[in-house]
Order: structure tokens, then sequence, then C-alpha cells
């Protein structure tokens, strides 16, 4: 009877205690609508790994995962991870001092070794961004989506990776747009993948009429069958090859469809434009082109300078035109911002239409150019074939030398290009006539006008 008694005053302790445990453990929970708040501003995943917290990662069994972490710990005692700390009791619990993580990461940020890099600041700062990542996305209008077109290539042998991850941040924090990557077009969208073309460090003959091929290719059975479907209304385009196969690809895209040109920077190695800098850029003529020219040169200086010794001798006697930063010092940084390739294209379009007017018989512009990524698509959009003269794009080697490499035809004037070994023939003329006219010392040869 004494030992029944005894046992069940230790039942009755044991539950007292419990009692007191389960009544502490509910103070310190969070009130379920801050945790509601929590799961909702997440997004349902961890806001660290941004793995999905309602769903089992082996069985995709509807469930939740996730555990809330406090930031700053639940008590002011050396005992409560990041504790120590100012903030009220009551304030401890509520959703902005709540993290939405995976169990395993949620032990991880507790323990001791991990204390003084996951610093309260640090996860403030992961669960800030990540949230405010997460109200940005989810508040996207679905008309405000854009079809995300990668060109990949090779550059003296190094290709950059343009994933469909990194394309989407860089949309998502310069545009407001929500980047679609359409399943009609398989699993990565619009790509045209230009690595596994051979010949690209001699890039002859064969290298470009194979790229321009796979540009074609891809343009003509994806990208232009969903704009005839119009499932496509706007286009953003990261692009990453040699400098006449972007011109090429520009030349290719749709005028009838809004299109984004992003470009990687060199100082940040991103798509994201860094700043809001505006640059302007003015032409001048060194030797300006008159109504009798059939040819002139073009010199694009604007993330380096084209020297007067890196132009083919064949070209040397040409009129001459030269577009240039104004108030910055060409470099590869140069167009940094929406509003300088902007001014870029602003600038070329204008010398274009002055072209129509000054010089009608103008048929080709041989264009030597040191541009940016962004700048060269943005060059074959800006030509117009039905109006404005053929241009001749160069590309430049490992020594600095230009040598031909396509063209982008005038379509009312049907011509075939062939680079020749030997300058063609002319007429007896004087020398200054024969550069005005554009003759054949430009070591071209040029098909029925």
């Amino acid at each position: 009877m004494a030992a029944s008694v005894e046992r069940s005053a230790c039942g009755s302790d044991l539950e007292h205690v419990e009692g007191h445990a389960l009544a502490a453990q509910r103070r310190h929970d969070p009130p379920e609508i801050e945790k509601r708040k929590v799961w909702a501003a997440a997004g349902g995943r961890c806001e660290l790994c941004g793995a999905d917290l309602l769903e089992g990662r082996i069985t995709h069994v509807p469930m939740t995962l996730g555990e809330l972490a406090h930031i700053v710990g639940v008590k002011a005692t050396t005992g409560s991870p990041r504790g120590q700390d100012e903030m009220s009791e009551g304030d401890r619990n509520l959703a902005d001092n709540l993290i939405l993580i995976c169990a395993s990461h949620h032990d991880e940020i507790d323990r001791e070794g991990t204390l003084e890099l996951l610093t309260i600041a640090k996860l403030r700062k992961i669960k800030r961004d990540r949230e405010d990542w997460v109200r940005r996305v989810t508040g996207l209008d679905r008309s405000r989506g854009t079809a995300v077109l990668r060109m990949i290539g090779t550059l003296r042998g190094d290709a950059v990776e343009i994933s469909k991850e990194v394309a989407s941040a860089a949309i998502l924090n310069c545009d407001h747009r929500f980047p679609d990557f359409p399943f009609s077009l398989g699993r990565y969208g619009i790509e045209i993948d230009l690595r596994e073309l051979p010949g690209e460090g001699a890039a002859g003959p064969a290298y470009w009429q194979g790229g321009k091929g796979k540009i074609d290719e891809v343009i003509a059975n994806q990208l232009a069958e969903t704009v005839r479907r119009d499932q496509v209304s706007h286009l953003s385009v990261f692009a990453f090859a040699r400098l006449p196969l972007l011109v090429y690809l520009g030349s290719r895209l749709d005028d009838n469809v809004e299109t984004e040109i992003y470009q990687r920077h060199r100082a940040t190695e991103a798509w994201e434009w860094p700043n809001d800098q505006p640059v302007d850029f003015a032409t001048s003529a060194v030797v300006p082109p008159d109504a009798t020219s059939t040819e002139a040169l073009l010199i694009l200086n604007v993330s380096g300078t084209v020297t007067k010794d890196a132009v083919p001798e064949p070209l040397r006697g040409l009129p001459c035109l030269v577009v240039s930063a104004s108030t910055t010092t060409p470099g590869p940084d140069t167009i940094s911002s929406r509003q300088a390739l902007q001014s870029f294209v602003h600038a070329v379009r204008a010398l274009l239409s002055d072209l129509e007017v000054s010089s009608k018989g103008l048929r080709r512009l041989h264009v030597l150019a040191a541009l940016p990524l962004s700048a060269a698509v943005a060059l074959g959009r800006a030509h117009d074939p039905h109006i404005h003269p053929a241009l001749v794009i160069y590309s430049r080697d490992a020594t600095g030398a230009y040598t031909f490499a396509l063209v982008l035809q005038r379509r009312l004037l049907p011509t075939t290009w062939r680079p020749l070994a030997t300058p063609c023939p002319r007429r007896r003329r004087p020398a200054t006539s024969a550069r005005r006219s554009g003759s054949c010392a430009t070591g071209w040869n040029r098909g029925s006008r």
C-alpha cells in the first residue's frame, strides 16, 4: 500500500513537472498567426537553401518539413543561441524574428561553432532578401512575362555558362518581369549553343558559316514559331560569343517583339546592370563619305580603341566614320547601364539615318568594332537591311589584326561576297577618285548592282 502511495506521489510530481515544462514551452511558442506570416512570406521554402518544405523529398507526399528558428534567441540567456540581445521577450516570437528553414539547418545555425558566422545581422539579411524576392516574384503580372534567349559560345577558347538561374536573377532584379522558359521549346527554353562549333580558334569562313547556320536554325524553328503563335511578346537576350556572331544574332531578332539585351560586366562578372550611369556617344568623320561614295569604313570605339595601324591595308583609303564615347574613355565597362546602351543605339541609328540622306550611293560599311556583348547585338538590331548599306563585319584575332567574318546584306542589293587573295583589276583613274567611289581597292569582289 505504501509503495502504491509512493508511486502515485511520484506520478503526481512528474505530471506537475511536465505541466510546468509544457506551460513554459507554450509561453515561448510563437502565436499561430506569426507562424503563418513566416510560412507565407518565405513561400513555403527554406530561406537558406530554397528547398520546398511542403512536400516530401523522397515520396513527394504533401507534408510540412520546415521549422521556425528564432533569429534572436527565445530567451535572453547564454544557453539560448543569439539570445543575449536587447529585444523584448514579446518581440522574440513575432514573425520579424522568425526564419523558416530545414530541420538540419535549424540544428546547424544553433551550434556553437557557427554562431560567430551566422550572426543576428547575417540571418536578418538572409531573411529580408529571400522574402523580398518571394514578394517580388509572386507580385509579378503574368502579362509581364519575358521569353529568355541564351546564346552560349566560346571566345578564344573560353566559354561562359549562362544558366537559367543566372538569367532569371538578372531579369527579376533589373526588369521586374517574369522570366519564362517556354515548355514548348524544351526544358532549356530558347538556347543557341555554339560551343561545339569547330574552328573557333582560327575563325575561318567555315566557322562563321556554321555559326550563322546555328543561329538561323533556332530563330526559324523556335523563336519565329512562338512569335507567330503569340506565345512571345517580350524577349530577354543573354549572349556570349565572338563579336560577328553577336551582330548576326541581333540582325535576326524580330523588330516587332520588344527586346531587352543584357550585358555581362567584366568588373562583377554578373549580368545585372550595376548602375544607371549615362554615357553619351558622338560621331566624327575622319574622311566623310559624299554622294558618290559606294563604300566607307565605320570604326566603333566603345570597349576599346581601334588604332590606325589595326585597319586592314585595303580599307585605309576609304571614307572613315568613328563612333565613340564622348563622356568617358572607352573601356570594358563603358556600357554599364541601360541608358548607356540606349545612347549607343541612338548614335548608330542617327548615323545610319544621316547616311541615307547624304550618301545615297553608299552600298557597304566595313565595320571594325571594339564593342561589349550587348552593343554588338544592338548593332545588328539597329541595321535595317531594306534601307541601310550592307554591314561588312570584321573579327579581331589574338594579334589585334582584323579579318573579314560576315556580311549583313542589303536586301535590295543582292551581292555575292568572297575575299580576294589579290586586289581586283581597276580602271585607270585618279587615286582620289578611286577611293571616293568605293573602287575595288577595298579587296572585295562585288556582285551585280
